[in-house]
């Protein structure tokens, strides 16, 4: 395996994903805070301060962190999770130890000085009407309020209007003084790289002494008695929706097997979904699956964009797509091809520098565990086709699903998608 992973004295990880023959370098700082640590009235919190990071620190401006690395042709950039955090860039090997020290700079030392934060707010309030514009964006968001309600697991990772209205400099700073934590950072280094040459950059960077606990999250109520439903009516050329249920954990023994099982249905143009909802059909220029995986529970849903009046009839077909897998075995060349397509993008996504320190890291961070391409293979090659049909049966119930719309459906549509939303 090509991981090295030292804990430093003062709780800090190192991980080091050891890349020969590559010219590019990837570094990452990871913290794991996300959405999902957030109370309901500083949501978006997380997000926010992501943003913040990039506005200036005690040693370097706006200006300077974006410039000594793009300066020599890197990239710099980040994104906020339910779970976690992630600073991150890719750039030629031998400028890795300028990527490091900016990006662990971010996360030591930012200011969030006043006047950034004042002109950063009202530039969050318009991402958030972005995506509540983006019909195909918010349906999803309404998905997880659906999946999970009044939790923080189900609301939008930017948080709302309100909320992000109501977040003060002084709730950042205390924000990020509680969970930018040792206990919570992992630092990580891919490519041509030496280990220990790593593991004593970090040392001399990440001073701070502190080992205090990470900050633990609500875990998620995910029953389900019901169905349940949202029809947002709104002006649209298409309508939107997308049909969800409860599924498995992040570490979940089955979570290959759903993987699988996401390929067969949806995953790519020889997909099922594809082939009998756009290919014989027409009913739709977009459909496809999606698993979400968290630390104790996650959600496989179905998404597509189709014209109003045949709403009822594509998510109606989508539904009997779904019901077939769970009463017939799939057909042993189609589970051959699920797994070569799993594999060859397990072993493809491996050969980019920062693709494969971004996996390795949320495997670390979230589920402490390395990814093994040897121990995936055997664990994909011993899926059955009972198995898959098994994996089906646990997910795709009635009383299971959820199913969020946004669109011009007047209320005759909706009776008829309503009549339709069953596993047979």
């Amino acid at each position: 395996m090509p991981y090295n992973v030292t804990t430093l004295p003062n709780g800090v990880r190192v991980l080091t994903v050891a890349m020969p023959g590559r010219d590019s370098a990837a570094v990452a700082v990871w913290v794991r805070t996300g959405a999902r640590h957030e109370s309901k009235r500083v949501s978006g919190i997380s997000h926010f301060l992501e943003h913040m990071l990039f506005k200036g620190t005690k040693n370097r401006t706006t200006r300077q962190i974006k410039e000594e690395v793009e300066g020599v042709g890197g990239i710099l950039n980040a994104f906020t999770g339910e779970e976690m955090t992630c600073y991150f860039s890719k750039l030629l090997r031998e400028h890795y130890p300028k990527a490091l020290d900016v990006l662990s700079d971010m996360v030591l030392n930012a200011t969030i000085p006043p006047d950034e934060f004042t002109r950063e707010k009202p530039v969050i309030l318009e991402e958030i009407k972005m995506y509540r514009d983006r019909p195909s964006h918010q349906v999803h968001d309404l998905m997880g309020e659906l999946l999970w309600p009044d939790q923080p697991l189900g609301r939008s990772i930017a948080g709302t209007p309100g909320s992000v209205s109501g977040l003060t400099r002084s709730d950042l700073a205390a924000y990020m003084k509680k969970e930018y934590q040792n206990a919570n950072l992992l630092v990580a280094v891919s490519g041509n790289v030496s280990h220990a040459e790593v593991v004593e950059r970090v040392r001399s960077i990440y001073r701070r002494s502190g080992t205090r606990k990470s900050t633990a999250f609500v875990p998620a109520d995910s029953s389900q008695p019901r169905l349940r439903t949202n029809f947002f009516e709104k002006k649209t050329e298409q309508t939107y929706f997308v049909l969800g249920f409860h599924a498995l954990a992040r570490m979940h023994p089955d979570r290959y097997k759903l993987g699988l099982l996401h390929i067969i249905l949806g995953a790519n143009m020889s997909s099922r979904l594809f082939e009998e909802i756009r290919e014989k059909r027409g009913l739709a220029y977009e459909i496809k699956s999606h698993v979400s995986a968290y630390h104790e529970t996650g959600a496989f849903t179905v998404s597509a964009g189709v014209e109003t009046a045949k709403t009822a009839k594509a998510a109606s077909v989508i539904l009997k797509e779904l019901s077939k897998v769970t009463k017939h075995r799939v057909k042993s060349g189609e589970l051959r091809r699920a797994k070569d397509y799993f594999m060859s993008q397990v072993y493809l996504g491996v050969e980019d520098t920062l693709d494969h320190l971004l996996w390795a890291g949320e495997r670390l961070l979230c589920g402490n565990e390395l990814p093994d391409k040897e121990n995936i293979l055997q664990k994909i090659e011993e899926v059955t086709e009972d198995e898959i049909r098994e994996v089906a049966r646990s997910i795709f119930r009635t009383n299971g699903l959820n199913m969020v719309l946004v669109g011009p459906v007047n209320e005759k549509i909706q009776r008829e998608i309503r009549k339709g939303l069953v596993i047979e």
